[in-house]
């Protein structure tokens, strides 16, 4: 087990080395964050002197190492428009994100793995139709599409004179709470993640449950309940945490859309603000974060996984 964590952590440090150093080259080798571009002239002299300052006259190996060193520290330099440190202001939305996510994921798999087990134990009834069309319509739907949707007719809905969802575009002047602005954007993202869960859990259920060893606990008069739960469940669950890691990595990008539409201050909407004035240090710290965040939990669950079933080690 202990040869299998160490090659999979061996495997993860190799696909953040690559990712960061592309992302790296993409934003300061093949563009110049001091170009001079449609009406914004760069003098250069002044392009000159502002590379200095930010150390980008130096080979880009050593830029990139600096980067590195200054990651894993938090000292991840000035923004280029507002002058603040790029490490305080996305330690300043995280939060936000992380809430949005948690919500998001326990939307996803309580309701898709619950919506899953259901359609599976009543195969062939209405019900299983209803969970199968339901699903397929949800997966069919992009993401920006249901956002959009949600936004335009729940926003700023009223109910007995209680404001269940805060109305957008959002007034600087009207405070609203984080759980307030919350459900929302967290429903949004997790309707298509809900029905891709829904759909694995059914057939992953189905299968597990015509399996000879389910048979053979059926066989033994074990309640249906214990059948269900400890025999078949547990050994459908591992594709389907495969599928809500993956996930994971699905609402980093879908992150960006859902907040920039409700305006939902994550680290999503200061990405796309970012881009959006071409603000090198605050593209690739999040790009960066995003990358390690994603590649340690796709990780952990490959370790979680082989744990679960000794098959998948590969000693």
């Amino acid at each position: 087990m202990w040869r299998f964590i160490l090659r999979r952590s061996a495997q993860a440090l190799l696909v953040f080395v690559l990712a960061t150093f592309l992302c790296y080259v993409a934003l300061y080798q093949l563009g110049d964050p001091f170009a001079s571009i449609g009406e914004k002239v760069m003098p250069p002299e002044t392009r000159r002197i502002l590379q200095e300052t930010f150390k980008l006259d130096r080979p880009l190996y050593v830029q990139y190492l600096n980067f590195l060193g200054h990651l894993f520290t938090g000292d991840l330099g000035i923004d280029y428009d507002k002058r603040q440190p790029v490490g305080g202001m996305i330690a300043a939305v995280v939060p936000n994100t992380v809430r949005l996510a948690v919500l998001t994921v326990v939307l996803q798999l309580v309701i898709g793995i619950a919506a899953g087990v259901l359609a599976a134990v009543k195969r062939g009834a209405f019900t299983d139709a209803l969970v199968s069309v339901a699903a397929l319509t949800l997966m069919s739907v992009p993401l920006i599409v249901t956002a959009a949707a949600l936004r335009d007719r729940f926003a700023g809905v009223h109910v007995l004179g209680i404001t269940l969802f805060p109305q957008l575009p959002r007034s600087l002047a009207v405070e609203v709470h984080w759980y307030d602005e919350l459900l929302l954007p967290a429903l949004a993202m997790a309707l298509g993640g809900m029905a891709f869960i829904t759909r694995m859990t059914r057939g992953t259920m189905l299968e597990v449950l015509d399996s000879d060893y389910v048979r053979t606990a059926r066989a033994k008069g074990l309640p249906r309940r214990t059948v269900l739960f400890k025999h078949a469940l547990r050994n459908a669950v591992i594709p389907i945490a495969n599928l809500a890691a993956i996930e994971l990595g699905v609402l980093l990008g879908g992150a960006i859309i859902v907040e920039t539409i409700f305006q939902y201050n994550g680290v999503g909407y200061l990405f796309v603000r970012a881009l959006r004035s071409l603000n090198a240090p605050l593209l690739m710290a999040i790009m960066s974060y995003m990358v390690i965040g994603f590649v340690v939990l796709i990780a952990l669950l490959d370790i979680l996984c082989a744990y679960l079933d000794p098959r998948l080690r590969i000693d």
